[in-house]
């Protein structure tokens, strides 16, 4: 049986509950293979209050769990520094929540989900992409990916791969003492080599939260092995040491930048596009400016009843003005980042010591868009030119 429709997204994560929430009128599906939606939750759940805007709400939502001032951040060694001050730079948020918010919205306007589904194949047809299931088949005008890192709409019909993949296992956590106004990161090569841990309090005692780390999946570790790490390394033990463990959650995210990301009746969003920040593997505010450009010139293209290249590259060319720049960054950063030992994380580590250093950091700081703290930091210390591609990716 095929049946028709004029949008197809596959995939109801984060990235196509972002772009559904936006549509309205239009003959759209949504395919996942999931039985429910945000489930299971792969993200530590930290967004700012500019990404919460970009997706049409506020503090007020009901699946905002605690507000984040600023962030204790461990060296390898156990020495303890802070940034931050007295405003809200982050929200900690039930991540399931938001997809799950997001999609009703998109019900509500007419959008049709289909769950518990698997996309088997995809290819195309003339001037239609066919997309294959079990027992049925789609057809579609646009077909959007939003299926994440093994995309099947990427791999049928793009070139590109990632240029790296990290791997990320969490927990959700009881019965800790934090401040519940910070979040924690802990750096260190034998706890979370060529990236950080972390820990996220989720409510507004400190008795509840998110921990987790990330490595690139190229370094060979079982997951037990990592969680083991996690609550038994010296600087994080005496915040886990009693915790009780609620929910294991893992994931890969892809980090580099998508060159091309539409083809005619063809669209990638989120981790499908590496659309992740990579100083911090967050992909929700990359989700958030890209998912209103993408309805805006779906909407445009259906309208107009164009779908190639010509209108659909729009896409391409307003989330590359938005986000380019800073995934360019950040990997430059990464890979200054995954040759340094220890002693140099140190090092760069006791520029927080630093009264000047922590103003520029607190005034400037963007955790959306990292490369704006380089300019104050130089020229408030012009000394640090040489060693900002080593440094400026602690600072975030």
């Amino acid at each position: 049986m095929r049946e028709s429709h004029d949008l197809v997204i596959v995939g109801a994560g984060a990235a196509g509950n972002a772009v559904a929430r936006w549509l309205e009128g239009v003959d759209a599906l949504v395919i996942d293979r999931k039985r429910e939606i945000g489930k299971p939750v792969e993200c530590a759940g930290l967004i700012s209050k500019r990404t919460l805007e970009l997706f049409g709400f506020d503090r007020d939502s009901w699946f905002i769990q605690n507000e984040i001032y600023g962030a204790y951040i461990h060296s390898p060694k156990g020495k303890t520094y802070h940034i931050g001050g007295d405003r809200v730079h982050a929200y900690a948020i039930d991540r399931s929540g938001l997809e799950r918010c997001m999609a009703e919205i998109a019900r509500k306007k007419g959008v049709d989900y289909l769950l518990n589904t698997k996309v088997e194949e995809a290819y195309r047809e003339g001037n239609k992409i066919v997309l294959r299931m079990k027992e049925r088949e789609v057809e579609t005008s646009i077909a959007i990916g939003a299926d994440g890192i093994d995309s099947i709409i990427r791999r049928s019909f793009f070139q590109q791969e990632p240029e790296e993949v990290l791997f990320g296992i969490g927990v959700e956590v009881e019965g800790i003492d934090v401040d519940p106004g910070n979040v924690h990161v802990f750096f260190g090569n034998k706890l979370a080599p060529g990236f950080f841990a972390w820990i996220i309090p989720t409510d507004r005692n400190g008795k509840r939260g998110r921990a987790g780390l990330c490595r690139p999946s190229t370094i060979s570790k079982n997951p037990r092995s990592m969680l083991h790490d996690l609550f038994n390394y010296p600087t994080t033990r005496e915040y886990l040491e009693d915790a009780e463990v609620v929910e294991v959650m893992a994931g890969r995210i892809p980090l580099g930048y998508m060159k091309e990301s539409v083809k005619d009746n063809l669209i990638l969003i989120g981790d499908s596009a590496f659309q992740v920040k990579p100083l911090s593997g967050g992909g929700l505010y990359p989700i958030a400016e890209a998912s209103k450009i993408c309805s805006r010139v779906v909407l445009g293209a259906l309208e107009r009843r164009i779908f190639d290249n010509r209108i659909l590259k729009r896409y391409h060319e307003g989330w590359s003005s938005k986000l380019k720049r800073e995934i360019l960054f950040g990997m430059l950063i990464r890979r200054k980042y995954l040759g340094m030992k220890d002693e140099d994380i140190e090092d760069m580590l006791s520029y927080l010591e630093r009264e000047d250093v922590l103003e520029v950091i607190n005034r400037y700081g963007d955790m959306d868009h990292p490369s704006r703290l380089v300019y104050p930091l130089a020229r408030r210390m012009p000394i640090l030119l040489s060693l900002l591609p080593k440094i400026i990716g602690f600072f975030l």
